[in-house]
């Protein structure tokens, strides 16, 4: 058969309760692979709705335009945990290849697996009882005194169970605007309006890791890993301008499972590089009963997933805002023109307007979202929730 070229995009969803995952890109630039191996992602996790999302390796020709592409990324097929004492849960399609399965309670002294029915194929993940838990045993951070760095670590509970360790996180973080204004230039309009209320001068944002942090307390005696960094943050930062939270998970892994992650890393990181290992030599445990099929992934299983939050306050750190906030001076133009310079209404009174840049006055010019308050944030709506009509054009 001749070699062709593929781009295996590997979306890599990590699954745990509450959580439907976190998203990986991952190409790797192979020579070896036949195109339509099959990419299997997601992990067995009890009392979780867990995500298992099929996908097959894409030539390197075909790119997201072309009409072949979303091809690729539908794979029907039958999806099954099945644990050795007879108990099973049925997959439900949700989205195009990925198939939620709403797990229970795992038993300690089962094995368990994954199975895929594609395309007359059986695929199944390698039987294995599922990981206790290890806790996180403290979420911290500290302020770097010379550089501003804030940086967040962690330090895990003492395991006897496993030596290695996965994290991933999600942040949400609170912004205000510079300049708190009722009055605010519309430009589909062409006018101005007056609310109520602020109505962007408060918003919240929120990011989920694109990466997945690896770690063993092999050379800890006590088998704990201590100290280790999560994220970093400049003191500039709008995450640390109100108040921040980082939600960290912690995954138990098998030797098998971390070496797996540690050579995608690689391939991730050196791909094109004489030495990087090819997806064939990729650790896997997912066989098919066809030998000539291909499959790229690992699934793991865990009797749950470590889970720990760790709010910052503005006031906790030495925060320093770059926002160039002064009202703009003799702007020229229209009000359409000052609006496509990049500047919005920061104060009107009847003596007239001032403009400001636009991301002092409208934290969604940030990528905040004024309504986007999370129900358990601890801080309340500053201004008047109720939404609010247009009052009036002002001239």
């Amino acid at each position: 058969m001749k070699k062709m070229k593929i781009i295996i995009k590997l979306w890599f969803a990590l699954t745990i309760a509450l959580v439907s995952g976190c998203v990986e890109e991952f190409d790797a630039d192979v020579d070896t692979i036949p195109a339509e191996g099959l990419v299997v992602e997601g992990n067995i996790i009890s009392d979780s709705t867990v995500v298992f999302r099929l996908s097959k390796t894409l030539p390197l020709h075909i790119t997201p335009d072309d009409f072949e592409f979303e091809s690729y990324l539908e794979v029907d097929a039958e999806v099954i945990v099945k644990g050795n004492d007879g108990t099973f849960w049925l997959g439900n399609k949700c989205g195009r290849g990925q198939y939620q399965v709403a797990i229970g309670t795992l038993n300690p002294n089962v094995e368990y697996q994954l199975e895929i029915l594609y395309n007359d194929d059986v695929y199944h993940s390698k039987p294995q009882k599922p990981l206790p838990v290890t806790d996180i045993e403290r979420l911290a951070f500290k302020q770097d005194n010379n550089n501003g760095l804030v940086n967040i670590y962690l330090d895990t509970q003492k395991s006897e169970n496993t030596q290695y360790f996965l994290w991933y996180f999600e942040e949400n973080w609170e912004v205000h605007a510079v300049y708190v204004t009722t009055t605010l230039y519309d430009f589909e309009q062409d006018r101005i309006i007056s609310y109520d209320y602020p109505p962007v001068a408060q918003g919240w944002c929120y990011s989920q890791t694109d990466q997945i942090l690896l770690g063993t307390s092999e050379a800890n005696v006590e088998n704990r890993i201590v100290g280790k960094n999560i994220q970093t943050i400049e003191n500039f930062n709008s995450r640390l301008s109100v108040l921040y939270n980082i939600r960290v998970q912690q995954r138990n892994l098998t030797p098998e499972e971390y070496e797996y992650y540690q050579e995608r890393d690689k391939l991730n990181n050196e791909m094109g590089g004489l030495f990087t290992p090819q997806p064939t030599e990729l650790p896997t445990n997912i066989t098919c009963s066809n030998l000539s099929r291909k499959v790229v992934g690992y699934v793991g299983c865990n009797m749950g997933v470590a889970q720990r939050h760790l709010y910052i306050s503005e006031r906790e750190v030495d925060y320093v805002d770059h926002n160039l906030c002064d009202i703009g001076k003799d702007l020229p133009g229209s009000n359409k023109d000052k609006y496509l310079a990049g500047y919005q209404v920061a104060i009107h009174t009847p003596l007239g307007m001032e403009w400001a840049r636009i991301e002092c006055v409208d934290v969604t010019a940030r990528n905040a979202n004024p309504r986007g308050r999370p129900s358990w944030w601890p801080n309340p709506y500053l201004y008047d929730e109720e939404d609010s009509d247009d009052k009036s054009g002002l001239d």
